[in-house]
């Protein structure tokens, strides 16, 4: 009784409903379950999460590949620097040094000028063995353009017979992508080669006659840190200019340097100047070069060198200070 009284009271309600609608001439109401709602909320968040997932893996793969890159590239570089640095050495041990000194002495002075002779006998002993090699290491700032500095560290190496040297270094322009610079120069052949990482090249020069005479100039200015390569015997001609300055001329291989030495009243260089090749879009322009060397000096195996220097080229649109660095580290070995 109950059952069926209750299922006729819902077919009541119902067919109510319907005369209801009929009546009113509207539609029936279809109403969707409410948790179809909640599935396309939650289809959308699914959808979105998605796409963000993959955003944040492409994200990563490009940082991973990039970390990777600059990984790979500087092993590679650090290797080719490794090679450059040998094939040097082993150039300077298969030169022949018969008939040079092993030791500085005060007889080759005798025929200096005045400021030389004071120059030599502030940062050489008497006795001073000659330098056959020399491992600098420098840490300090580089100027691409003007007034834009960029921390740099770097290691370089000298050689005295056959003159030459490789400069390896580390210039942090961009954050996490390091500029490296190495430059070359031995017995009348020079190259300069700038890459990103490692890996993208940036510069790529070699074998040009400015080139060549601009590092043969650099290698005389830069042998304040290495001085007995500055002594006649290594084959330096030098001139009188006043009680202060000294003209330095130095041939190789073809090539004949010229730089002004400008010295401090404790007989220490104090600045260099020079007619210097430099590149201009492709094209060697002598444009007028100076260094500046530190009153301070420190001793290295009874030699003294300036703790630190700076170089710029005064350019006709103005001067541009592009290096200046201070002695991190310095290593001799002698004849």
């Amino acid at each position: 009784m109950l059952r069926a009284a209750g299922v006729g009271a819902r077919g009541k309600t119902r067919m109510e409903v319907g005369n209801h609608n009929e009546v009113s001439g509207k539609p029936p109401m279809v109403r969707a379950p409410r948790h179809s709602h909640r599935m396309v909320r939650r289809g959308g968040k699914d959808a979105m999460g998605r796409i963000a997932g993959a955003v944040i893996i492409v994200v990563v793969a490009i940082i991973v590949a990039a970390a990777v890159a600059v990984i790979y590239g500087s092993m590679s570089w650090n290797r080719s620097s490794d090679a450059s640095f040998a094939r040097l050495l082993a150039l300077a041990d298969t030169t022949p040094v018969t008939g040079l000194p092993t030791t500085f002495s005060r007889e080759q002075l005798d025929s200096l000028p005045a400021p030389v002779r004071r120059y030599f006998g502030r940062v050489l002993i008497p006795s001073q063995r000659m330098i056959r090699l020399a491992y600098i290491d420098h840490d300090g700032e580089f100027a691409l353009k003007p007034n834009q500095w960029q921390r740099f560290t770097s290691r370089q190496l000298y050689t005295t017979a056959p003159r030459g040297f490789v400069w390896d270094a580390d210039i942090h322009m961009l954050p996490f992508m390091p500029v490296r610079v190495r430059d070359r120069y031995a017995a009348g052949s020079a190259s300069m080669l700038a890459t990103m990482a490692g890996v993208i090249k940036v510069v790529d020069q070699e074998g040009t006659p400015g080139l060549a005479s601009g590092a043969l100039l650099r290698f005389i200015a830069e042998a304040a840190w290495l001085p007995t390569a500055l002594l006649p015997s290594e084959g330096v001609r030098w001139s009188a200019i006043d009680d202060s300055t000294a003209r330095a001329t130095v041939s190789d291989a073809g090539i004949e340097v010229t730089m002004d030495v400008h010295f401090g009243t404790e007989g220490e260089i104090s600045r260099i100047t020079a007619m210097r090749e430099r590149d201009v879009n492709g094209t060697s322009v002598l444009t007028p070069w100076v260094g500046e060397m530190s009153r301070e000096l420190m001793l290295v195996s009874g030699v003294k060198i300036p703790v630190s220097a700076s170089v710029k080229w005064v350019a006709p649109e103005g001067e541009h200070a592009y290096w200046r660095g201070r002695v991190r580290g310095a290593r001799f070995e002698f004849r």
